[in-house]
């Protein structure tokens, strides 16, 4: 634990390993306040599970006080070797400009265990880039929200010969799909990589819906083998919830979408197009395709209005792919590296 005292803005800052139930409703109640303001929540899904159910070990929370309110929170994730350190920050609207967000930078940018540092910003008007260039980081990957409406029409799925869809059966499909999940993210470790306690971790999320995690299973003569899969979520208002993982997408449409907790999303309920993946024997089949379009009309079933997914910026097949099927640019978030 660290702690350092502001005494031109009389700002204390605290670094920590690990919250206290105190400390996270502070960050949960900072966390609203900006989502309240910005109309985006500030933390991805991968933070805002660690904040919930204690995350990584090796974590470093940076908390700046103004008396007892908390005025921004930091979240530094060491645990990636090969990317490097990466982090998030919630700054309070009323305490913009005036040097916090400065602040909480400069001290993840300290405890980074090689001096490396990945800052994310979530929603392309957030501010973050004066204070990133500023800091000397430069803008290295972009990822954009799109969004489709769930009222136009949705053509019907047109799946490969012997392929039939049917919802994830929880304990029964859970080694198979994380088996599958590897085989299709193989070229992407952040989602390839999910262990059966990755999976569980998700599961027991408020916003889980076995109903909305569909499987393409293949029938062959010795039974059904999961190909594929489209992972949906429902979030926002008072639906269950939303989420630091990031897309990919293969051009038969396997991908890992980005997404934020959205318990406190000040927006009517949307669909989200969480992860496809399909096995890689199945590729050029177009059951990406077919798995995207029956997961946009289970989400049109719960009556949802729109859906969203991400994808990296510099993707243009599965962008191609997204837009033929209706979906436009929404927004954009951004990851500076220093």
């Amino acid at each position: 634990m660290a702690e350092q005292q502001d005494v031109d803005g009389g700002v204390t800052w605290l670094v920590l390993r690990r919250l206290d139930d105190t400390e996270v409703d502070d960050v949960t109640d900072l966390v609203r306040r900006v989502t309240d303001t910005d109309g985006i929540v500030p933390l991805s899904e991968h933070v805002i599970l660690h904040l919930r159910h204690g995350g990584d070990s090796d974590v470093r929370h940076v908390l700046a006080r103004d008396g007892a309110r908390l005025v921004g929170y930091a979240h530094l994730d060491v645990t990636d070797p090969v990317a490097g350190p990466s982090a998030e920050v919630a700054v309070d609207p009323a305490y913009r400009r005036r040097g916090v967000g400065q602040g909480l930078v400069q001290t993840v940018l300290a405890q980074s265990p090689d001096g490396r540092l990945r800052l994310w910003s979530h929603g392309e008007e957030s501010g973050a880039e004066p204070l990133a260039t500023s800091l000397g980081f430069r803008r290295s990957r972009t990822l954009y929200q799109m969004r489709r409406s769930l009222h136009a029409a949705l053509p019907d799925p047109v799946w490969p010969d012997g392929v039939g869809l049917r919802s994830f059966l929880p304990g029964l499909d859970d080694e198979e799909w994380v088996e599958l999940n590897r085989r299709a993210f193989v070229n992407l470790p952040d989602q390839g990589s999910w262990t059966i306690d990755d999976l569980h971790l998700r599961m027991r999320e408020p916003w889980f819906d076995a109903e909305g995690f569909l499987v393409a299973v293949a029938h062959e003569d010795v039974g059904d083998r999961m190909v594929g899969f489209h992972w949906t979520k429902v979030h926002g208002a008072d639906a269950h919830h939303h989420g630091h993982v990031h897309e990919h997408h293969h051009d038969e449409g396997s991908a890992h979408e980005h997404s934020h907790d959205d318990r406190h999303h000040g927006h009517e309920p949307i669909g989200e197009v969480y992860v496809v993946g399909v096995d890689p024997s199945m590729h050029g089949r177009g059951l990406g395709r077919a798995l995207t379009l029956a997961g946009l009309q289970h989400l049109r079933t719960r009556g949802l209005p729109d859906a969203m997914l991400y994808v990296d910026a510099e993707n243009v097949t599965a962008i191609s792919l997204y837009e033929s099927l209706g979906f436009t640019h929404w927004d954009t978030d951004v990851e500076f590296s220093s």
